[in-house]
């Protein structure tokens, strides 16, 4: 019963969240990334992670981005699987938006094909966050109003 609960509730709630559930992942997979080529930022030949490493070291990087995105996935399993987050999800879509700006800045000096991308996943999470506020006011308002769903079934 609980398995089905979780499986109706999360299919019903992913596909709505897909491009939330693509940042995060991405997120995810450019931690893993950078664990598995450590050498990646120091001997890169256009100095295009040279702003990050000003910030932290490839390895901070590396754990960093993969403790956020560990902690968005869950975030958005919580949301599809048992309550609705959208708080929740708003913050955590607007703080990954740190990772893509100094991501985006750091391939702004090569303003090649890595700055585009960069650039175009920070505005896909921009969004993210601005349609899961709302969705939270949405909520805030139904719960206002008395229901009981926060108008989200």
């Amino acid at each position: 019963m609980l398995i089905t609960h979780i499986r109706q509730n999360f299919a019903a709630a992913f596909f709505p969240r897909l491009s939330e559930w693509s940042c995060a992942s991405c997120l995810l997979a450019l931690g893993f990334m950078l664990s598995k080529n450590p050498d990646l930022m120091s001997t890169s030949k256009t100095q295009a992670y040279q702003l990050m490493q000003m910030i932290a070291t490839q390895s901070t990087w590396a754990a960093v981005m993969k403790a956020f995105a560990l902690i968005r996935l869950t975030i958005l399993l919580v949301n599809g699987a048992w309550r609705r987050s959208p708080h929740l999800r708003s913050v955590s879509a607007f703080l990954t938006c740190f990772f893509w700006t100094q991501i985006t800045l750091s391939f702004l000096p090569t303003f090649g094909f890595a700055f585009i991308f960069a650039l175009w996943i920070l505005l896909q999470d921009f969004a993210n966050s601005v349609r899961a506020a709302r969705d939270a006011r949405i909520v805030d308002h139904a719960y206002a109003k008395g229901g009981t769903t926060g108008g989200q079934d």
